[in-house]
């Protein structure tokens, strides 16, 4: 393996994200499709961390209370990193649809899977050129 196999990272799988199925207990319960969490790769997540600085730049105490904010890291992938999912239900069993209210309502409801698709979300190793065909579902 050759320096550009073991480190290029995808245009196209940074850009569009890519699918992660969510398992417990051996069988997939859900799919989500991310984006990277890596700000180096994912411009669209840069822009909402910015904004979020900024919308909380008026005051120390503002920005100090931001950084603490749990769900902070929610509202950002929801902005940014999460694109898309498959079979996510609401309590009531009925579909809901992949926006950024309802994916922060779900990752603040269940921190659990929040934590799980965030980890392959950080994984830069997931968005890698050689990953490329199997990602986009051309394999």
């Amino acid at each position: 393996m050759d320096i550009y196999e073991a480190f290029e990272t995808s245009n196209e799988l940074t850009k569009d994200g890519r699918w992660i199925e969510v398992e417990v207990l051996g069988a997939v319960v859900c799919s989500f499709r991310v984006r990277s969490a890596s700000p180096d790769l994912n411009v669209e997540l840069r822009k909402a961390m910015a904004a979020e600085a900024i919308a909380n730049i008026g005051t120390v105490a503002g920005l100090t209370d931001a950084v603490a904010d749990p769900n902070v890291e929610n509202r950002l992938f929801a902005q940014a990193v999460v694109t898309d999912w498959k079979n996510v239900r609401d309590r009531s069993g009925k579909f809901l649809k992949c926006t950024p209210k309802n994916v922060e309502k779900v990752f603040d409801d269940l921190p659990l899977l929040a934590q799980r698709v965030k980890r392959e979300a950080y994984k830069w190793t997931n968005f890698r050129t050689v990953h490329e065909a199997t990602a986009l579902g051309n394999s």
